[in-house]
């Protein structure tokens, strides 16, 4: 009878470690098909200051409705951020919208009023517009952010020099816009570096 009752205790010692690593399969099987089937997580997204630069490749390559699409998406994020703001501002130079471009470079100026990118923009667009007035002020805040010598303040004064001489000439509404000024979103290296040294 000792025989049998020892026999019984190994028969439930191996019946109670089945159960146990039944009961253990069933747990890790069941998280396993909770994770397999459950939605696939976002990832998280890029910080800011990678979208960003995303965004103006985008621009820099002509890819103007990809570009707006991330700019639009950082806005989401960073509702005041001044440099999605004149970017957006350029993609709308770019489509022929000049007043859709000004409201947008007058809210990146309304968020940072010495935001250079901005100033630069903005004075392309009035005298796109024929606004050499508005123009050249915008100009002249621009150049008081940088040494007079920079290569983009000697460029803003030619163009505050032709804008002037448009003003007091008569035949000022049959002058070309200079090609220079044609492209907002081209701006040499050097405004691009004080531009977000400014920042």
């Amino acid at each position: 009878m000792s025989g049998l009752v020892g026999s019984l205790s190994s028969k439930n010692v191996l019946v109670l470690w089945g159960a146990g690593l039944f009961l253990c399969g069933a747990v890790v099987g069941g998280l396993l098909v909770t994770r397999f089937f459950a939605q696939p997580t976002t990832s998280p997204p890029l910080p800011l200051v990678a979208t960003l630069a995303e965004a103006h490749r985008f621009l820099d390559k002509g890819l103007d409705a990809e570009a707006e699409k991330s700019y639009l998406a950082i806005l989401v994020r960073d509702p005041a951020n001044p440099e999605a703001l004149t970017h957006l501002g350029n993609v709308a130079f770019g489509r022929g919208d000049i007043d859709l471009a000004l409201r947008y470079y007058e809210a990146s100026l309304r968020q940072d009023p010495s935001y250079a990118h901005a100033l630069w923009d903005k004075g392309i667009a009035l005298r796109a517009r024929g606004d050499d007035a508005g123009a050249i002020q915008a100009w002249e805040a621009f150049a008081g952010l940088f040494p007079p010598d920079s290569s983009d303040v000697v460029q803003v004064k030619k163009w505050i020099a032709e804008a002037k001489a448009g003003l007091s000439s008569p035949s000022a509404v049959l002058l070309k816009l200079p090609e220079s000024l044609m492209n907002p979103s081209k701006r040499s290296a050097d405004n691009l570096r004080r531009g977000e040294a400014a920042r």
